[in-house]
């Protein structure tokens, strides 16, 4: 069976050797390394949930190229309305639990339409190799990080302007594969994942052909480095503090090619610079309709903390303002989630047999919720009190000498321990005032594509001449 447990997914990254570096040391043992504890609990969560009878009928789907159950947002291919819906409902299912569901079936299903184009347009056989491809990553279970974000250098300049030259270039062709140089960035998961899989970031020129690469390669290849940010928890142990944070999250990295070398057989793309426009397009399309759906399940648990943190002061959803305040964050998370299914209902099937979301109204869903983010941390701020980034740290809530006191003054409702009270606050803190909060707000605004690319799909998109022509109709022009 092509589903493996959380156990196998950590002992299969025994195999790896990766070259990685985090906070100034050289970090042998992914694995077993307390920086990466968060790391690998995100991605070995996507294994629970496949095989959680609770979740599986969701999270587990047949993959037709290997006639087995795969994980659904780590290695299925979108092939119809109802994946691309499926999706959405596990996704935010996930996420108001565990804030990210390592949603890379995207990616691939991106790449699969956009290597089938390639090859339609100029009689190539990349798509081929990557099919082989993926099934190898369904047969193993194995995870993907990520790698289309260029560093970009000075913006006023494109990749072959850029003096020295910074993004992933083929640099040297032979019979048997290519030497590839350069470097990716906001590559999540990096390290703890098996397989880097490479795509072009943007439309590109003919003087920027070199940079029209795409391949897949294991992470420990030799001449790839890691350079990682720890995820945003704390990095020593703790019960209490950042209960969200202190279990998931992943690191970032940036990726270092320095000469590598990609097997032929592992190269989906080589040179074709005149069709890279497609891939950000259908990126537009897939990944940000689940990050509708990711962005409504955190705002889910904001939701959920914004009552609790009203209990525990002693008060509830009887009070008008923060009736109001909870309501709306509601509204945000229900409307939000109504795109992701929306743009899945109004979606169309490629040619290459992936099914692609409407990208009018997911990028509309997603510019919208993403307004909402900084409110709902504001309300979490008001609905908790000043009592949220002023409260004991945990050391001295269960310091003996300390803690009877403790106890005693920041006791609230009656119906809570005063532990609890401040594990409820601590939860709120770790949402809306910490180095997690940051973080969501920072892949919420970032990860996806900017705020403005949003604005300017729905601008291209939208048919403003059909309503023009509407207007005038009854206006009697």
């Amino acid at each position: 069976m092509a589903l493996k447990t959380k156990d196998e997914y950590i002992e299969s990254l025994k195999q790896y050797k990766p070259k990685v570096y985090m906070c100034g040391e050289r970090i042998d043992q992914v694995w077993a390394h307390p920086l990466f504890a968060t790391t690998i609990n995100q991605l070995a969560a996507t294994y629970e949930f496949a095989l959680d009878p609770k979740y599986k009928k969701q999270s587990a789907v047949r993959s037709p190229l290997i006639d087995e159950d795969v994980p659904r947002n780590q290695l299925h291919i979108q092939t119809s309305m109802e994946d691309a819906v499926i999706k959405a409902h596990i996704t935010r299912e996930v996420t108001k639990r565990r804030i990210c569901t390592a949603c890379m079936s995207n990616m691939l299903s991106v790449t699969w339409a956009f290597i089938f184009d390639v090859d339609k347009k100029y009689g190539t056989q990349y798509h081929k190799k990557y099919t082989n491809f993926i099934k190898y990553l369904q047969k193993e279970d194995r995870r993907i990080c990520w790698a289309m974000m260029d560093p970009k250098g000075d913006r006023r300049f494109g990749p072959s302007e850029q003096d020295p030259p910074v993004e992933l270039r083929v640099v040297e062709k032979k019979d048997d594969g290519i030497i590839v140089s350069g470097a990716k960035i906001h590559t999540t998961f990096g390290p703890a994942s098996h397989e880097i899989v490479v795509v072009p970031c943007r439309a590109l020129t003919e003087k920027d052909k070199d940079f029209a690469v795409s391949f897949a390669i294991p992470i420990d290849t030799k001449g790839v480095t890691f350079i990682c940010r720890p995820g945003p928890g704390p990095t020593r142990k703790v019960d209490m503090e950042s209960p969200l944070s202190s279990k998931f999250v992943g690191i970032e990295a940036m990726t270092i090619f320095d000469n590598v070398f990609v097997p032929w057989d592992r190269v989906f793309l080589c040179g074709e610079w005149d069709i890279c426009e497609r891939l950000p397009i259908y990126f537009a399309s897939v990944h940000r309709q689940s990050k509708c759906a990711c962005s409504a399940g955190h705002a889910d648990l904001m939701v959920g903390t914004c009552s609790l943190l009203a209990k525990v002061n002693g008060l509830s959803l009887k009070v008008s303002h923060i009736n109001d305040k909870v309501t709306e964050m509601m509204m945000a998370a229900e409307a939000a989630f109504g795109c992701a299914v929306g743009a899945a209902v109004e979606g169309r099937m490629h040619p290459s047999g992936v099914w692609m979301p409407s990208a009018l109204i997911a990028n509309a869903g997603l510019h919208e919720i993403r307004s909402k983010l900084g409110t709902h941390m504001s309300h979490i701020h008001d609905i908790a009190g000043g009592l949220l980034t002023t409260m004991p740290v945990e050391a001295d809530i269960q310091n003996p000498e300390t803690r009877d006191i403790i106890d005693r003054y920041l006791k609230g409702s009656r119906d809570f321990t005063t532990e609890e009270r401040l594990r409820i606050m601590e939860l709120g803190r770790d949402l809306a005032a910490s180095h997690l909060a940051g973080s969501i707000l920072g892949f919420t605004i970032n990860a996806a594509g900017s705020p403005v690319t949003n604005k300017i799909v729905v601008s291209r998109m939208y048919n403003l001449k059909e309503v023009e022509e509407i207007a005038k109709s009854i206006a009697g022009l």
